[in-house]
C-alpha cells in the first residue's frame, strides 16, 4: 500500500511539473503578444516618429542638449523610456525572451536608445538615478547577442 501511495506522490508531482512549466510557456507567449499589440499602437508609433525627427536635425548638438527639445519631443522621449523600461525588465526578470528582439524591433530599440541616451541622463541628474535602467539593459543586450550597433555619422564625426 505505501508503494502506491509513493507513487501516486511521484505521479502527483510529476504532473505539478508539468502544469507549471506549461503555465510559464503560455505566460511567456501571451508576454510576447503584450509587447506586439502595444508597441503598435498609433500612440507609439507617433511616439517613436516625434523622436526619430530629432535626428534629422542639422547638428549632433540638438540630440546631445534634450533640454532644447520641443514638449511634444520630451513627451514622447518619457513615453518610450517608460515603454522599453518596462520590457527590460521583463526581460531581466525572465519573462520575456530576448530572441524576440532579433527582428525589426531590436535594431528599432538600440537606435532609440542612443537617441534618447541625454535624455535619459538629464532625468537621471534631475529626478532619479535609476530612471530607465532595465531601458538601458534592454538595449545593451540586443547590442551583445546580436551585434547591432547605431552610430551616426554627422560631418565627419563617428560615435
Amino acid at each position: 500500500m505505501s508503494v502506491l501511495v509513493g507513487f501516486a506522490a511521484i505521479a502527483s508531482g510529476l504532473s505539478g511539473i508539468l502544469m507549471s512549466l506549461s503555465s510559464r510557456r503560455g505566460a511567456v507567449f501571451e508576454a510576447i503578444r503584450e509587447y506586439y499589440q502595444q508597441g503598435d499602437t498609433s500612440e507609439m508609433i507617433a511616439a517613436r516618429r516625434k523622436i526619430y525627427s530629432i535626428e534629422e536635425k542639422e547638428t549632433v548638438t540638438y540630440l546631445e542638449n534634450s533640454r532644447e527639445w520641443t514638449e511634444e519631443q520630451s513627451l514622447a522621449a518619457a513615453e518610450l523610456c517608460s515603454f522599453f523600461h518596462f520590457w527590460g525588465m521583463m526581460v531581466r526578470k525572465g519573462y520575456l525572451p530576448l530572441w524576440i528582439f532579433k527582428s525589426a524591433s531590436g535594431p528599432s530599440i538600440v537606435r532609440l536608445h542612443y537617441l534618447l541616451n541625454d535624455f535619459i541622463k538629464q532625468r537621471r541628474i534631475e529626478n532619479n538615478t535609476y530612471y530607465a535602467q532595465d531601458f538601458e539593459y534592454l538595449a545593451e543586450q540586443i547590442k551583445r547577442k546580436y551585434k547591432i550597433y547605431y552610430p551616426i555619422r554627422r560631418r565627419g564625426r563617428k560615435r
